[in-house]
């Protein structure tokens, strides 16, 4: 049976024939840019511009004393919606910048980009949010949230095999602290930045044995990572709930120590 987007039958049919319409339209307009100038063979070009290092690198280095600026603003934006990969702007952040800066201007975009994702997926809802995210990734977002809780999703930003733009939207659905989240979500992608920045420092200084040793220590880290996910997850469980209940403990505790000042 097929949904119904608006309350009569005539006005969702003639709704759904103007969506065809302009489906159509849009396909053509792009074959005729295609065919008549090259437009969109343009379009791709740009697209496929910010998945290489160097054209990348040189497109931040033009804005000259507001390069760093424009670094964070793409940085932000790849969390966000730009179909630009993260491991590319971190390792354009070291090759730029150098280490400390790399690393500080990649964590402040990083983080201005999260928290734009949580914002707009608390404020808009499930309904946008699953327009951005794959529903694959809701279902183990749900699946993971309900059997071992929020407490511990700081470890998906850790671990190899959940997108971590993703899981920001996915945050922002639940009742997590601001705080909570910003926590969370700096420190817990701060090793991957830290090893991007380095590798890309590296080859700016034409250290290439450091690059490759970096490259392999980093490949080994996300494997041992991978394969060992399970059990950091439960032993990293069990120890947020340890903290936990020391944590009430203590409130108790508290509560029932009688005031001794004199009266």
């Amino acid at each position: 049976m097929r949904r119904i987007i608006v309350k009569t039958k005539l006005a969702s049919s003639l709704l759904r024939v103007l969506l065809w319409i302009s489906v159509f339209a849009l396909i053509t307009l792009l074959f005729y840019a295609w065919h008549e100038d090259g437009t969109w063979k343009d379009i791709i070009k740009f697209y496929r511009f910010f998945f290489e290092p160097k054209r990348l690198k040189t497109f931040v280095a033009s804005f000259g004393p507001f390069a760093s600026v424009m670094f964070v603003i793409i940085q932000s934006a790849q969390v966000v919606f730009a179909p630009i990969p993260g491991e590319v702007t971190g390792f354009v952040g070291g090759l730029l910048f150098g280490k400390a800066k790399g690393v500080i201007l990649s964590t402040i975009g990083l983080t201005l980009g999260s928290l734009l994702a949580f914002t707009i997926s608390r404020v808009f809802g499930i309904k946008v949010v699953e327009k951005i995210v794959k529903k694959e990734y809701i279902d183990k977002f749900n699946n993971f949230a309900t059997h071992k809780g929020l407490n511990i999703t700081f470890i998906l930003f850790l671990l190899p095999g959940f997108p971590k733009d993703s899981l920001c939207y996915l945050l922002g659905l639940s009742r997590m602290k601001l705080a909570d989240f910003l926590f969370m979500n700096i420190f817990g992608r701060l090793p991957g930045t830290l090893m991007l920045t380095m590798q890309g420092d590296a080859v700016g200084h034409q250290k290439y044995q450091a690059f490759f040793w970096l490259l392999v220590l980093s490949i080994a880290f996300t494997a041992i990572l991978y394969f060992t996910r399970n059990y950091i997850m439960r032993w990293f469980g069990n120890a947020v709930q340890r903290f936990l209940l020391l944590k009430n403990k203590n409130k108790r505790h508290k509560s029932i120590i009688p005031d001794n000042k004199d009266t």
